[in-house]
């Protein structure tokens, strides 16, 4: 019999003994056929690997003006956010910080994109969307159902950095399988345990990284997903009516979000293959990366923000899905009439109640 000082029992942890036809654990009694545990040991020692990324360089494209439109440059005096827009556009408020009018400038080009979503929702439709929102927001200040306030929203192309790649992965887990049954003495459980071994290759297109410093990341990605069919090769024409965003965080800076983006997206499409156990616990992973192609985007987007107490609340609107993210305040005003209003028709009710008691 010869003892196999490479294979450690997944169980326990102590080595592991060839029995004649299976792998056999004297400390816990568990046994193992040698082709399970040598794909396990390959798969454990690919999971430990250190992920590898592998993304094509972007070169950037000059804008060339095809006279599709007129355009000009505008900056916030404010925040110094620098947005591309029609020269027609009259004084329109910054749609990042909301607190002054943005200045309109000579038009001095910008990076070219690869290619645009064009807004589907209208400012009307964004406006609608917006409002049936925030009626599920409780005890909302009156500031943010002004209709001039409102009326405010730009629609502007945000920037974004489109990731495709494929993912090579291996992910090793630990998990438990509960069973429960019953007679007519005793109620059982019986935990099972596993080791799990997941591999394979994912494909992903169109993962978008926010370009913009002045743009919420969290806002960003919240307002998510697009339906990319519906991209098109840029042309400035689409810009007329919007606002649109020129890129301050390059394709490198956004490398590592990609990364992390990508990774999580792996990871979970992998964790879903293992719902039929229960407590699954990931041990190791590897995810590796390649033909990994970078484009340049617009993406349309409703923005508006509104101030309350000293603070600005920022609200974001999918130009093509009317998808609304944001947070509300509440009027602590409100809050109070309403519980002292609640308050006082409990006690009118139970003065009734006590009264017809008495009586």
């Amino acid at each position: 019999m010869d003892t196999i000082n490479t294979y450690k029992c997944p169980c326990c942890g102590a080595p592991l003994v060839f029995s004649g036809t299976e792998l056999h654990c004297d400390s816990c009694d568990n046994t193992f056929p040698v082709e399970t545990m040598q794909q396990m040991s390959e798969g454990m020692d690919q999971a430990s690997r250190e992920s590898k990324y592998d993304w094509e360089n972007y070169q950037p494209r000059s804008y060339e003006n095809s006279n599709e439109i007129n355009l000009a440059n505008y900056s916030c005096p404010s925040c110094g956010a620098e947005i591309t827009g029609d020269d027609t556009l009259g004084s329109t408020v910054c749609p990042y910080c909301g607190q002054s009018t943005i200045v309109k400038g000579q038009f001095e080009g910008t990076l070219k994109p690869d290619y645009i979503i064009p807004f589907k929702v209208d400012k009307k439709t964004a406006m609608a969307a917006f409002e049936a929102d925030f009626k599920n927001a409780p005890f909302l200040p009156d500031e943010f159902k002004s209709k001039k306030k409102i009326e405010e929203m730009a629609g502007v192309y945000v920037p974004f950095w489109m990731f495709d790649c494929d993912c090579d992965a291996y992910i090793t887990y630990n998990a438990e399988k509960v069973t429960h049954w019953s007679d007519s003495n005793y109620n059982y459980t019986k935990t099972d345990y596993f080791k799990l071994l997941r591999a394979g290759t994912v494909g992903f297109s169109n993962i978008p990284v926010d370009g913009s410093q002045k743009a919420d990341d969290a806002y960003m990605e919240a307002v998510e997903p697009y339906n990319y069919e519906d991209a098109v090769d840029f042309n400035s024409a689409y810009l007329s009516g919007y606002l649109a965003d020129k890129y301050d965080v390059s394709a490198e800076e956004s490398i590592e979000r990609a990364n992390e983006r990508v990774k999580n997206s792996t990871i979970s499409v992998f964790n879903d293959t293992t719902d039929m156990f229960q407590m699954v616990t990931p041990e190791q992973s590897s995810v590796s990366f390649s033909n990994g192609k970078i484009r340049y985007s617009l993406l349309p987007v409703w923005m508006l923000n509104i101030k309350y107490l000293d603070k600005m609340y920022q609200f974001a609107i999918n130009g093509q899905t009317g998808k609304v993210v944001g947070n509300y305040p509440v009027d602590e005003g409100k809050k109070k009439k309403f519980f002292w209003k609640v308050a006082g028709i409990a006690y009118a009710a139970a003065a009734v109640v006590a009264y017809f008691l008495l009586h």
